[in-house]
């Protein structure tokens, strides 16, 4: 191989590396927007059902009635242990 040749393998082999670098690119910039259209429309989802499950409680239904046919539970409502009433006691401060 002479000079010219080298070089322009060369610059082939750099081409075609610039060329596979932009495709992904393309790839996970595409990805991303359809990550990003996807948590919105799972935040809108969640506004929505969370609205409609407070709507139900004011037609009367109860969580377990919904969870009983097999509807999502409210996701605005946070897990655990419901929180237990403060005692007059305990409102104002004073100790046992």
């Amino acid at each position: 191989m002479n000079i010219h040749q080298i070089e322009e393998a060369a610059a082939r082999k750099l081409d075609a590396d610039r060329e596979a670098r932009i495709a992904f690119i393309r790839d996970i910039a595409t990805a991303s927007e359809t990550f990003r259209a996807a948590r919105e429309t799972l935040a809108e989802s969640e506004r929505n059902l969370s609205q409609l499950h407070r709507q139900a409680a004011t037609h009367g239904w109860t969580d377990a009635d919904l969870k009983g046919f097999g509807i999502e539970p409210n996701p605005k409502n946070v897990g655990g242990r419901p929180r237990r009433a403060k005692s007059q006691r305990e409102d104002s401060g004073q100790t046992s």
